[in-house]
């Protein structure tokens, strides 16, 4: 496996380029020795996730009730992925940094990160609206045409700029690029490994969502065991489990039980792929930069 390896006690380090079960392997290796660099990051965003579901359930519904919602779930996340970003980048490169300084950093660089979420968001919104408006003008029971639109525009597309543009925030974080650049920056590095980066993206959804799908059908099929609940039975929880459909509320021991699971094993697994991104990130920059040694000075978390 690869290890780095420092030089001459400058911030320097030897890093060569991994396969994808040394990036998995990494991955959780770096979670695991710093596992409470990464909670203190992560807890804004189990903050955030409460706050969200405390006004989706109080709320009255009007028509902003939803903006408002993500106004105050959204930053506390996308401050939360930053965070695991540099401390990732700083961690890998065998420095040692603290929950407050690599968030310091993040919002530092928090409007150039959102512009950069933003256009990398573009790319699902514009061909989706323009599928919709397509969509709006076919004859109803012409189900062929809908099908050839989605198969032309509302898949490829998108999935294309999405990986194309799939590091945009990592070089914003630690290359200290703007927007402009950083969009360059990361097609520069997709070029040529586009079916490999979205073949490792794709895994590490499926494997953040198996994880999480786990835990909290274990939790429900052990309160169904226990007899915590009247009407729910397993197919409920796995149902839940899955889809994340409305649990049900008349047990309110067995409703907290669960939705508390929810929080802290979505919360938990958030950083793995974040983590694997960022290290997939940097082995993109071994493989094009060759096997050189790669600087660490644009870091502001030392």
């Amino acid at each position: 496996m690869m290890q780095a390896t420092q030089l001459n006690n400058n911030n320097v380090s030897i890093l060569q380029p991994m396969r994808f079960s040394e990036i998995l392997d990494t991955t959780f290796s770096l979670y695991r020795r710093h596992f409470l660099l990464f909670l203190g990051i992560i807890t804004i965003h189990f903050f955030g996730k409460l706050v969200e579901y405390a006004l989706e359930n109080f709320l009255s519904d009007f028509p902003l009730k939803n903006l408002i919602v993500s106004s105050v779930s959204e930053p506390a996340m996308f401050v939360s992925m930053g965070g695991i970003i540099i401390a990732t980048a700083t961690t890998y490169l065998g420095k040692r940094t603290t929950s407050s300084a690599v968030l310091r950093s993040t919002l530092q660089s928090f409007f150039t990160m959102l512009g950069g979420y933003i256009l990398w968001l573009l790319c699902f919104m514009i061909p989706l609206i323009s599928l919709g408006f397509f969509v709006s003008r076919v004859e109803q029971g012409n189900f062929s045409i809908l099908l050839l639109a989605v198969l032309l525009i509302g898949i490829p597309i998108p999935t294309y700029f999405a990986v194309r543009w799939l590091f945009v925030v990592k070089s914003i974080l630690i290359e200290k690029l703007l927007v402009r650049s950083s969009l360059k920056r990361s097609s520069e590095l997709v070029r040529g490994s586009w079916w490999r980066i979205c073949s490792i993206s794709v895994s590490f959804l499926i494997l953040s969502g198996a994880i999480s799908i786990i835990f909290k059908a274990s939790v429900g099929c052990i309160l169904v065991l226990t007899n915590m609940v009247d009407q729910t039975g397993f197919r409920d929880i796995i149902r839940w489990a899955i889809m994340e459909d409305t649990i049900d509320k008349s047990n309110l021991r067995f409703y907290t039980i669960m939705m508390s699971t929810h929080f802290v094993v979505s919360t938990l697994t958030f950083p793995i792929w974040v983590i694997g991104h960022t290290l997939l990130y940097f082995d993109l920059r071994i493989r094009k930069e060759g096997s050189e040694i790669l600087r660490y000075e644009s870091m502001t978390a030392n």
